[in-house]
């Protein structure tokens, strides 16, 4: 049955939110559907950089559709929050191979360098692993300040510090004049914020949300609080017959696949 306010031309907003971090290296590829109800994203991983640049082409592809998106990152932690290692900032190699030997430290990472190319992104050699806090608070901020527009362009900022850069993203400077530079706050009350707890709260229940509606990979998107994709996916992954979705989602990404094709 087809949706009457389409068939009227009317706009009809769709909720995208992804759960993700910002510089955890990449560990594994998931591959796999599965409903609920948020989408995590950390800025210290790799395939959440890349499935940022996806997700945005497929939006950018559907702008002829009667369709509004409106997308929210929402923070994730994978990272082990007792970690000495990861306090002591280790290059992404580095943790790699601490973490899973040299073999495949090395298989990891070349995964994911060709999967960056193939999206059309820069990533560096290496980069710096540290912990994503602070960056996630603000975050959080910027999309209760300016909605998605500045939460993306805070977002883009960041993922390009962390894999195309190698810049520390905890680094409290870089963030303050991330804060200023899209607008979000000056640097006075940028760091003000940063000293303070605020937006805490709201990260720590993000988080533990997610996990506690069984998120354990990012990044994780949800589509009109229906459908869930986990992890980066091959295009010709999204217009299988055989995925248990419907309109719209199939329908905005079988157009993303034919497009790219």
């Amino acid at each position: 049955m087809s949706d009457p306010a389409l068939s009227q031309g009317v706009q009809r907003v769709l909720k995208i939110i992804v759960i993700s971090d910002y510089v955890r290296p990449p560990h594994s590829l998931f591959v796999s559907i599965m409903s609920t109800l948020i989408t995590p994203s950390r800025q210290i991983c790799t395939f959440c950089y890349i499935g940022n640049k996806v997700l945005y082409d497929a939006i950018e592809a559907c702008r002829d559709l009667p369709v509004r998106f409106d997308v929210e990152f929402r923070p994730f932690a994978l990272l082990c929050a007792t970690s000495t290692h990861v306090d002591k900032k280790p290059s992404r190699k580095e943790y790699l191979i601490h973490k899973f030997g040299q073999h495949h430290a090395e298989a990891k990472l070349k995964v994911a360098h060709e999967m960056a190319q193939k999206a059309g992104l820069e990533m560096a050699e290496d980069g710096i692993i540290c912990r994503p806090n602070l960056a996630h608070r603000l975050a959080v901020k910027a999309y209760q300040v300016g909605g998605q527009d500045v939460q993306r362009e805070f977002n883009n900022i960041v993922f390009n510090a962390a894999f195309a850069e190698r810049k520390d993203i905890s680094d409290f400077d870089f963030l303050v004049e991330t804060a200023a530079q899209i607008g979000l706050m000056n640097r006075e009350k940028a760091s003000e914020f940063l000293r303070s707890t605020e937006c805490q709260d709201c990260v720590d229940k993000m988080i533990d949300a997610a996990k506690a509606n069984q998120v354990n990979g990012v990044p994780f998107i949800i589509i009109d609080g229906k459908w869930a994709l986990n992890g980066v996916q091959p295009k010709e992954c999204y217009i299988q017959a055989s995925l248990p979705l419907k309109p719209p989602l199939v329908y905005l990404l079988s157009r993303f696949s034919q497009r790219q094709s």
